[in-house]
């Protein structure tokens, strides 16, 4: 146990993530506190994160933009208001119950979570938080109290309050699951599992146990309200989708592994160009059917008004072979190949909520005459094509501007 921090081997510290959805009046409130009361005397140590009560920023927002609030810093503190008050109902109420309750409030010492940028959507100073978080909060944890933490905001240089963005309080949660080196961070929310799809505009929709992080991501950026996206960016802890009456012992589990960074993720690659001979529904399946038939792997599609291309990867007579598959089968006018190009991979959790990323990827193989014959992007990926000989050094180059 010599040389081993503390808390990684003796506590298993759970990061609790009170949402708005459960706090919506006084009973929900109660059975809130019921749960944590479970798991406290389980023995888990215990942090709690708390969203405003439900509503409550949309109605300070509502109230700021009546009065024409614009400037930024101020209305980050009128818009966090709702989660201060929140966390102080909650310590409250637990202390109530017999829990040592602390409360964490930004304008306090005990606050640990630093940020910069933009007022309304910061970013969070992992390094400086990691500090903070061992500093204040683990001796607190250590001595059987539970501390109560404002979600949604953080505190820059200037001492000044700051937000997330909106459902930072995922984020919050992450943050301090990942600088805790919590057991699990766990979301509780009034549908305490994920589904194949939204059961208000869908039929038999299946309960989903477990998803990675590239899914969970998928899901969440393309409007699922799953966990809000910025959180992907700080987890690196079990994470746990769940409802105040399951509490630990079911729900969704995201499992935190993945594949963040740049590299060359395939060589030997083929772009090949298909002019439909056309148009129909069923053309994208006929034509990846061909290609698949092959038994060549495809890498990305793009459509075009007047072409399809796809990036595959190379094989033995591949022209010969789909030639013959889409053009002597009448579903092709012609096609071309473009053989020997790599696929490059840059993956990222907010790469869709930061204006001209794509261009810090882009700009430096123009300006060293490096073409590009092929682009696709996907929620937290992008996917470059460059010829195989410019490869290593379009990796390089991307790596050197671009921050994952």
């Amino acid at each position: 146990m010599r040389g081993e921090k503390w808390w990684k081997v003796i506590y298993f510290i759970y990061v609790l993530k009170m949402g708005g959805s459960v706090l919506t009046d006084p009973d929900q409130i109660k059975k809130t506190i019921s749960t944590i009361q479970k798991i406290v005397s389980d023995g888990k140590s215990v942090v709690v994160v708390v969203s405003a009560l439900k509503g409550e920023t949309n109605k300070l927002d509502e109230i700021a933009s009546k009065l024409q609030i614009d400037d930024k810093a101020d209305r980050a503190e009128i818009i966090s208001m709702g989660e201060r008050v929140s966390a102080r109902i909650m310590v409250g109420a637990l202390k109530a119950n017999g829990i040592d309750a602390v409360l964490i409030d930004p304008q306090d010492e005990l606050w640990p979570i630093h940020s910069f940028g933009d007022y309304l959507n910061a970013d969070v100073d992992m390094d400086k938080t990691k500090e903070d978080v061992q500093k204040k909060l683990i001796p607190l944890i250590k001595n059987g109290k539970v501390p109560v933490v404002c979600g949604f905001i953080g505190i820059n240089e200037e001492k000044k309050i700051q937000t997330l963005g909106r459902g930072g309080s995922d984020t919050t949660a992450v943050v301090l699951g990942n600088a805790l080196n919590a057991r699990e961070v766990v979301l509780f929310k009034d549908v305490g599992i994920a589904f194949s799809g939204d059961p208000k505009k869908a039929q038999n929709v299946k309960a989903l146990d477990e998803l990675d992080v590239d899914e969970a991501l998928a899901l969440s950026a393309g409007g699922s309200g799953l966990i809000h996206y910025k959180a992907f960016k700080y987890l690196n802890t079990i994470l746990r989708i769940t409802s105040l009456e399951a509490g630990l012992s079911s729900g969704t589990i995201v499992n935190p592994t993945n594949g963040i960074g740049v590299s060359i993720t395939a060589k030997d690659v083929s772009m090949v160009t298909i002019i439909p001979e056309y148009e129909n529904s069923e053309l994208i399946e006929k034509v990846t059917s061909v290609i698949s038939s092959i038994g060549s792997q495809i890498y990305g599609i793009l459509i075009g008004s007047k072409a399809i291309l796809l990036y595959v990867s190379d094989k033995p007579d591949l022209y010969q072979k789909i030639h013959e598959g889409l053009v002597n089968s009448g579903i092709a006018k012609a096609v071309s190949i473009m053989p020997s190009l790599s696929e490059i991979t840059i993956k990222s959790f907010d790469l869709e909520a930061t204006p001209g990323y794509l261009n810090l990827v882009v700009a430096p193989l123009a300006e060293k005459g490096i073409n590009i014959y092929g682009i696709t992007t996907a929620t937290s990926t992008i996917k470059v094509y460059v010829s195989t000989n410019s490869a290593d050094e379009a990796l390089n180059l991307i790596k050197q501007k671009v921050e994952v």
